[in-house]
């Protein structure tokens, strides 16, 4: 049976968060493992690799695991060593200020409160699992080895590859852990290739949630629309034939973009009659306003064009942004250059950009 392994220094904080993913997963599909390290751990590396196997599927981890007398054992520990293991691991900590804002590629950010925090790792758990499953069932899939065309396989939309292989640039050197066990491992299983492949796939495409492009999120769609009415029934309706229902789809609603551009592009058949829009995040608003029959409420934006224009997303600040140079930059640097409906706000970038010699 798949387990995910929950560490913690405080027992109450372990038994909260068992008895929140009771409620979300069934007993009979995983077991819930826990690691509370305490003094009497005489090697806390050889304690956690007593606490997995090749059936671990998540780990979750406090950040500070130190108040039980196991002095410098840290969350960054328990993730280089799952990252060693290709195991996912995610940040679980009350303490938000100990832990930097953005998680990165191959760490995941779990919600602080409980029951928000179960939700979520029950969503990373089956996403995880959906994958490894669909690699051990189908062979073909391990023979592929790219994890962009291992997605856009189980996607079914093999027209994806491309697009998804540019979130995958760059993987390996965002984790050391990562490369030193595919330098180490000459001749690996074939339940190791899964496990490695699992690891990778499903990370990346978590990156291609995150960072919009070929899917969606509601919020996203928000900004590819121009308007704060994105999730109102009947506008969701009309993008039913684009929902996202892959690995990981329990996180929220996602749509895929080539059916959202299929359901505009019908829709504005319909308009009375063709004008030029300043931008594409208002001509999509006045498509679904003619669609619908009334005006849809306009997102946030108090400085600089009050709403009207869109059509992006800056992942950093969660705003709607346009193509406007007073409104916002791409940066192929900061984003993944998959991420083709990503912008960063423009004084945001404008105010971190020197730090970073950009």
């Amino acid at each position: 049976m798949r387990s995910i392994l929950l560490i913690d220094d405080k027992q109450e904080a372990v038994d909260e968060l068992t008895t929140a993913l009771s409620t979300v997963l069934p007993a009979d599909t995983v077991e819930i493992r826990t690691w509370v390290p305490t003094q009497d751990d005489d090697d806390p590396h050889q304690a956690f690799l007593a606490k997995v196997n090749e059936d671990t599927t998540l780990v979750v981890t406090d950040s500070d695991l130190t108040s039980q007398g196991q002095l410098g054992l840290f969350g960054a520990s328990i993730v280089a060593w799952c990252q060693q293991l290709a195991i996912p691991v995610g940040d679980y900590s009350r303490n938000l200020t100990s832990l930097p804002k953005a998680p990165e590629l191959f760490e995941l950010r779990v919600p602080s409160d409980p029951q928000a925090a179960a939700t979520y790792v029950a969503a990373i758990f089956k996403g995880f699992r959906d994958i490894g499953d669909a690699l051990a069932a189908n062979d073909e899939l391990t023979v592929k080895r790219s994890p962009s065309a291992v997605l856009a396989a189980l996607l079914n939309q093999p027209d994806l590859e491309s697009q998804i292989g540019l979130y995958a640039i760059r993987l390996g050197p965002a984790s050391g852990a990562l490369m030193h066990r595919v330098e180490h491992h000459d001749d690996p299983s074939a339940q190791e290739k899964r496990s490695l492949l699992t690891y990778v796939a499903g990370h990346l495409l978590l990156n291609v949630l995150r960072f919009p492009g070929p899917i969606l999120s509601l919020r996203a769609l928000k900004a590819y629309i121009a308007s704060d009415e994105a999730d109102a029934q009947e506008v969701v309706a009309l993008f039913d034939s684009a929902s996202y229902s892959g690995p990981f789809s329990d996180l929220g609603k996602y749509f895929a973009l080539t059916g959202v551009d299929a359901v505009i592009e019908k829709l504005a058949e319909l308009l009375p009659q063709r004008q030029d829009y300043e931008t594409s995040g208002e001509f999509h608003r006045a498509v679904l306003e003619s669609a619908l029959n009334r005006e849809l409420s306009r997102h946030q934006c108090p400085t600089r064009c009050f709403g009207k224009n869109g059509g992006f997303l800056c992942p950093f600040t969660d705003r709607t942004v346009c193509e406007r140079p007073d409104c916002s930059v791409g940066s192929n640097s900061w984003l993944p250059q998959g991420a083709k409906l990503c912008r960063i706000e423009k004084d945001f970038f404008e105010e971190w950009a020197p730090l970073f010699g950009l």
